[in-house]
């Protein structure tokens, strides 16, 4: 298994130090006038030198109640716009209106903006040009999808630095700053192939799976759950006398209620009779522990849950497969049931704006929803024909 531990986070560095190192949003904070304000990452800076400046530089006017300004000469820097996006962000992350994934995708897009352009770089100083390099290489490393991704995020905070008033103008992107075209997209999926299992290799997945492991992927082609959610779904989210698994998912916030196949209650209930004690207090209620008590959502979307998949799919000698395609295979297969809303139930998708029928549409039908989880487990454990031969062998005995 794996040795990956969570990144120990610096203290105070002495007792009389004005700031507390905030655990969940990994930044040094400081509480004013009843709101908690952030200084930079603990990471970043683990003695806490930068943030005590950042706190004398704007101490003045966070204790007046007013909205410190960056004292930078000649403009705005790319520092000064980081430091307030992240700031926007963190409080987001403490009221619990952004998840911590999304909050460390930002911090890491902002990893990005500093290695391409350094903290001091004046933002009036960042052309297209600057920006049509950084698309160059980024399209390098990464795919389509996630280069668009990418884009999208980065557009997005230096708006927000026009919207804050950091930028006088709208910063120019220029022509080529844009996301890989619908084409583009489509051709990375047709040369990709396919993303789905078969019903051999699920089995032979489910022959090599751990406990944990054999729930999860029960759990991944039956009910759509992803890395993410397998980290942080809740033993209380079961109900397994009833068969039900009640649980929103975290991406969307969309409520899901999922029948559940006997085989993946079986699963559950033995993960909850071997499973360990966590060795975090605050994993207490969590389904799923690793071997050493750790918890398998972390900080990276979920990274634990495919990088010991990897080793299952190894172990069953399944190629060019991820754990995520567990969740394609159940859509796809689940849509045989001929009732797309009780499948977008169940893989918790959010409807567009534009959808009337889901915005006043307040429930789905158990039948229906039962009716698709049942598509996909008749697609992988199809009934034995026994009966069939027996009414054959009945009717050549009546003939006879």
């Amino acid at each position: 298994m794996p040795n990956s531990k969570p990144a120990t986070l610096p203290g105070k560095p002495r007792p009389d130090f004005p700031l507390f190192p905030h655990k969940g949003c990994r930044q040094w904070a400081k509480k004013v006038r009843g709101k908690t304000h952030y200084f930079g990452s603990l990471l970043a800076d683990p003695n806490g030198k930068k943030a005590l400046k950042k706190w004398l530089d704007e101490k003045e006017d966070l204790l007046a109640g007013r909205i410190p300004r960056p004292k930078v000469e000649g403009g705005a820097t790319l520092e000064s716009l980081l430091d307030r996006f992240i700031h926007h962000k963190s409080g987001l992350l403490e009221t619990g209106e952004l998840a911590p994934r999304t909050f460390k995708r930002y911090e890491d897009t902002c990893k990005v903006l500093i290695n391409a352009f350094g903290l001091q770089r004046l933002l009036t100083d960042i052309t297209a040009d600057d920006f049509q390099f950084l698309r160059g290489e980024l399209a390098k490393k990464w795919g389509p999808v996630s280069l668009g991704n990418e884009i999208q995020i980065i557009r997005g905070i230096f708006r927000f630095g026009f919207d804050s008033g950091l930028l006088d103008v709208p910063a120019r992107f220029g022509p080529g700053f844009k996301k890989p075209s619908a084409k583009t997209l489509r051709l990375a999926r047709a040369a990709a192939g396919p993303r789905l299992f078969t019903p051999m290799q699920i089995k032979a997945l489910l022959a090599k799976a751990n406990p944990n492991f054999r729930a999860m992927i029960l759990l991944g082609i039956q009910a759509g759950l992803g890395n993410t959610d397998l980290g942080s779904v809740p033993i209380a989210a079961f109900d397994l006398k009833a068969a039900w698994l009640s649980y929103p998912r975290g991406k969307t916030g969309i409520s899901r209620r999922i029948p559940l196949w006997k085989e993946t209650i079986d699963a559950v209930k033995k993960v909850i009779k071997t499973r360990r004690e966590p060795v975090n207090a605050a994993d207490a209620d969590l389904l799923f522990i690793g071997g050493r008590g750790e918890n398998y959502a972390g900080d990276r979307k979920g990274y634990r849950v495919c990088q010991e998949f990897d080793h299952v799919r190894t172990a069953a000698g399944i190629i060019g497969r991820s754990f995520y395609d567990l969740r394609r295979t159940f859509q796809t297969i689940a849509e045989g049931c001929g009732d797309i809303v009780a499948v977008r139930a169940i893989m918790g998708h959010a409807a567009s704006e534009s959808d009337m029928s889901a915005r006043y549409r307040q429930s789905v039908d158990d039948a229906r929803l039962k009716k698709a989880v049942q598509t996909v487990h008749v697609w992988l454990f199809p009934p034995k024909k026994k009966a069939a031969k027996q009414k054959v062998k009945a009717s050549v005995h009546s003939t006879a």
